[in-house]
């Protein structure tokens, strides 16, 4: 008993030490040198046992039990020296097992042994990357499972995928000259990995990382800024700090192009990964995309909107190439992704021939009047994410629930419902997905809302500077995509 007093002390007592746990939970020492297979059988025979290596995080208490787990993951000692992704949700409780005993299991998460060769883990309640060590009585090195928490890890090997949008349903288009073909479906290879969000970004995501930029006091002066603001306002005195974020929370329906970036580089920064967005001051007075007709764009100027009112209204934004940190998609990506796969059809439900209640279990469109328009007292917020069927490649709300900001690598030429528009206003992103505001049937009486048969994969909003939507973040993985055209034969 004074010997396990004796090493309880010690695994209080030493700061940014490495914690050494028995089947039981408890802890049996600490050690601040760098791991080495010696120790890890030295503690693991002291034990007769495996041994949790847990390392000193503040917030992260031992956990001797973890109950209702709800799936099993096995992994292969044969495929460990590969890179390895396990996808799991936010806070869901699962038994990773191997196919061989484990000397020693390495991580920061919540978690316990529960025989010689599985470990109990609670997956962390915000979106992203953790790790797990794992090493084996004969080998020297550690081996390395990544989870990929709310994410999708995709990894695509001459992927053949659809992209552009030749036309719309003549039937819904006012005058049918119009059916030209600025974008044009073509087929592309892809080849490279990337990890995607499951989910668009949820509201305590967004707090958890910038809650801090929030200000007590709204001193906006239009009242448009004004009201968002105070939405947020809101919505950070309801939030407690550090609480659990659900996996079905509500999405971001209100972040400005720059708040999403702000998001973007925090969530990198807080994964150690190098930021995407580098941002800087300018004299424009209006959006842009400083790159050529065709050529990939490098900055942006943006709206400046975040927390506070500026005197200037606009920000560049220059694209850090080297980095692999988390980003808004790009126009063509979003294509790629939405489509999960889909070589066939204008939209998840099929085209403009099914029913209301078929694009129903796909996009969460709701029928709205023209009264929809919130005061300046109510909260604008989506339903739950995650509720309806997922697409091809495993991705929640595509269409429906809340428009994502969707960034244009160069000015284009889209489609629209009522024809054939460029972006020679030079807009830097678009919103993709649709809306959650729509109208179930045509009618006059609907005014200007959408009518949900609009909605397909070429479907667009521009992105004015000052629009706050909703979106979703990727990786690139080590930055190895590869896109090609695919020659018709």
């Amino acid at each position: 008993m004074k010997i396990f007093l004796l090493f309880l002390t010690i695994c209080f007592a030493l700061a940014n030490a490495q914690f050494y746990y028995d089947k039981h939970g408890e802890c049996r020492g600490a050690y601040k040198d760098s791991l080495d297979h010696a120790t890890l059988v030295k503690f693991a025979e002291k034990i007769r046992g495996p041994i949790l290596v847990k390392k000193s995080v503040e917030g992260v208490k031992p956990t001797k039990s973890l109950k209702k787990i709800k799936r099993t993951l096995n992994v292969s000692r044969d495929t460990l020296d590969k890179e390895n992704w396990l996808e799991v949700e936010k806070n869901e409780i699962v038994k990773i097992c191997a196919d061989q005993k484990v000397l020693a299991w390495e991580t920061s998460l919540s978690s316990n042994i529960k025989n010689d060769s599985c470990l109990a883990i609670q997956a962390p309640t915000l979106i992203g990357v953790e790790s797990i060590n794992i090493y084996f009585p004969d080998a020297d090195s550690s081996f390395k499972l990544n989870l990929a928490v709310g994410m999708k890890y995709l990894n695509f090997k001459n992927e053949e995928v659809l992209l552009g949008y030749n036309k719309y349903d003549s039937s819904l288009v006012f005058d049918s000259s119009y059916d030209l073909e600025f974008d044009p479906e073509r087929l592309v290879s892809v080849t490279g990995t990337y990890l995607v969000d499951k989910y668009p970004v949820t509201n305590c995501e967004f707090l958890q990382l910038l809650q801090k930029e929030i200000p007590e006091k709204n001193t906006f002066s239009k009242s448009h800024y004004k009201r968002k603001l105070e939405e947020w306002i809101i919505r950070k005195k309801r939030w407690k700090e550090n609480e659990k974020c659900m996996v079905h929370d509500t999405a971001v329906t209100t972040s400005y192009l720059y708040q999403s970036m702000m998001y973007a580089n925090a969530r990198s920064i807080r994964e150690g990964l190098k930021p995407y967005y580098v941002f800087s001051e300018t004299e424009a007075d209006e959006s842009a995309v400083l790159g050529g007709r065709h050529s990939k764009a490098i900055s942006y100027i943006i709206g400046y909107h975040d927390f506070t009112e500026h005197e200037k209204k606009f920000i560049t934004v220059k694209v850090d190439s080297s980095s692999d940190g988390y980003r808004l998609l790009y126009y063509d990506e979003w294509m790629m992704f939405a489509r999960g796969g889909d070589k066939k059809n204008k939209a998840p439900w099929g085209d403009s021939s099914a029913t209301f209640k078929e694009a129903s279990k796909h996009a969460k469109f709701k029928s709205m009047n023209r009264d929809f328009f919130h005061s300046e007292k109510e909260m604008v917020l989506s339903e739950p994410v995650g509720q309806l069927q997922p697409n091809g490649y495993g991705l929640y709300d595509i269409f429906g629930l809340v428009s994502e900001q969707v960034l244009l690598e160069h000015s284009r030429c889209l489609n629209t419902p009522l024809g054939f528009f460029c972006f020679n206003f030079n807009f830097p992103y678009c919103l993709k997905g649709g809306t959650y505001y729509v109208t179930e049937t045509r009618s006059i009486d609907n005014g200007n809302m959408p009518y949900w048969k609009y909605f397909n994969y070429g479907s667009f909003e521009y992105g004015y500077p000052g629009i706050a939507a909703g979106f979703r973040l990727v990786r690139n993985i080590g930055n190895n995509a590869k896109w090609s055209e695919v020659k018709s034969k």
